[in-house]
């Protein structure tokens, strides 16, 4: 994959071009475990960016981390994303000791997650899967691929404990409303932007993916993935949360649990 550099501040762009580099190779690595699971087109490049340049020069979105155009953007500097996590602990340890020490694989997760809402599997076969309501599916999953295939076990299951306490810490400012709203707790914020409010559906929407796939689908992903293939070619009328209730017979209270249902 071919690559830029944008920097407003030219102090930054030597560290910048550095990391880039590394997290790119970290990234084609990645993309060759992506092709086990599902072919994809890959981007025409990715532009690594100071924070000024990623979220107000190319773009107005706060978070150094998306995809516009066929590219992909992306701050590779692993102090701009620890200031970004770390603003979101209110004091959990737990929390702060994970993103106090974050690696350039933690980085590599965010840009595989931007990578794999590239997947055929969204965009080929299904184009008309556009749903907001269903968007939960295709975002917890685009992270949960990257952590499994990237970090290892115990980082994996370090980052999901860590978000899961987030979670619970968070829900009492956004509430528990069903994952099909996802984003609600963004527009709740208003003008008054916090990381938080635009990570919270994310954390709950990777925890769903993981529940699902973890201990309704014998831990494989592909099962997961064939469900949801299911629901596109035989329920694509029923919002995805009510089809995966009813495929594996989730009882009122798991269903609530796992902010499927009401």
């Amino acid at each position: 994959m071919e690559y830029a550099v944008s920097v407003t501040d030219t102090s930054y762009a030597e560290g910048i071009e550095r990391n880039g580099r590394h997290l790119l190779e970290l990234l084609n690595h990645f993309s060759r475990s992506l092709e086990s699971l599902t072919t994809f087109k890959s981007p025409r490049g990715i532009i690594f960016h100071d924070l000024k340049s990623a979220t107000e020069l190319y773009s107005t979105i706060p978070l150094p981390a998306y995809t516009s155009r066929d590219l992909i953007h992306i701050n590779p500097l692993i102090d701009t994303w620890k200031d970004i996590f770390l603003s979101t602990t209110r004091g959990l340890l737990k929390a702060e000791q994970y993103y106090k020490n974050l690696s350039m694989d933690d980085i590599a997760v965010i840009a595989a997650h931007e990578l794999t809402h590239h997947a055929d599997f969204f965009h080929s076969e299904f184009e008309d899967w556009d749903e907001e309501e269903n968007m939960w599916f295709e975002e917890g999953l685009c992270f949960y691929i990257p952590r499994k295939m990237i970090l290892s076990p115990d980082k994996f299951n370090e980052i999901m404990d860590v978000e899961r306490h987030l979670i619970e810490l968070y829900k009492g400012d956004y509430g528990e409303y069903t994952i099909d709203l996802f984003g609600e707790s963004a527009d709740q914020g208003g003008n008054d932007f916090s990381y938080a409010s635009a990570f919270y559906d994310y954390w709950r929407s990777t925890h769903i993916v993981r529940v699902l796939i973890e201990d309704y689908c014998d831990g494989e992903m592909c099962k997961l993935m064939d469900c949801y293939k299911d629901w596109v070619n035989d329920s694509y009328g029923i919002y995805l949360q009510n089809f995966f209730i009813e495929k594996f017979k989730l009882a009122k209270q798991e269903a609530r649990e796992l902010w499927l249902a009401a």
